[in-house]
């Protein structure tokens, strides 16, 4: 593999030959192109596939969560995205089926003891503890960033996919910290339609601080809860 610093003719990308360009972080990368590929078939390799496919799917919903998205921005290296690093720490935690109730949606975080969860056709309700009760509250915290993604699974109709993953997200401004809040929050109308599909769900639910400019102060640990 070779990369391209300095390019007269701009950065490539395609195939040149028996060579492969692509360009990432601004540089051109050349590496050789194999003569020939036979794609794996046995049962391992069809279930890292899967595994990994199950990682993708995951990931896409959690990096696409602003808030969310921020949260792991503070704890990836340099030089990988905020969806690789999901799917990284994701892949292991998934199986080849669906995800499990061992995927996270944020890095860490404090404990989030949520009571009362309860999924249903139409909406998401939770009662979301007291910050003050589980973690020191800052000043600067005034708003409450609450992220859920859910994985509808078990399909009432064989001929459904096996599974498929929703994301919610609100803002609560001027959140009371020190008060229990009552979540509710809403499936759309394409929502409501997947979760009609299923039998059952995995909920992943996890909350954020945020200052008056809207940047996460501090987070929650992944709250999970199989319905």
């Amino acid at each position: 593999m070779a990369r391209v610093f300095s390019n007269v003719i701009g950065n490539l990308s395609g195939k040149l030959g028996n060579l492969s360009a692509r360009i990432a972080f601004g540089r051109t990368i050349l590496a050789a192109r194999p003569a020939s590929f036979n794609v794996p078939t046995d049962p391992a390799a069809l279930n890292r596939r899967g595994t990994f496919l199950t990682a993708v799917k995951f990931a896409q919903q959690v990096s696409n969560l602003p808030a969310l998205k921020s949260i792991w921005e503070k704890v990836k290296p340099n030089a990988i995205s905020v969806f690789n690093e999901v799917v990284s720490a994701n892949y292991a935690l998934g199986s080849a089926q669906r995800p499990t109730v061992d995927n996270i949606i944020t890095p860490e975080g404090f404990a989030l003891p949520v009571q009362n969860a309860l999924l249903d056709a139409d909406k998401l309700t939770a009662t979301i503890p007291a910050f003050s009760t589980i973690t020191l509250v800052k000043p600067e915290e005034v708003n409450c960033s609450i992220n859920a993604v859910i994985c509808y699974h078990t399909p009432l109709d064989p001929a459904s996919d096996p599974y498929t993953i929703i994301r919610l997200s609100k803002v609560v401004p001027n959140y009371q910290f020190n008060n229990p809040y009552n979540l509710q929050m809403d499936l759309d109308v394409i929502q409501k339609a997947v979760a009609a599909k299923y039998d059952s769900s995995i909920l992943y639910l996890a909350v954020a601080s945020m200052d008056a400019a809207e940047k996460i102060v501090q987070n929650s640990a992944t709250f999970i809860a199989a319905f």
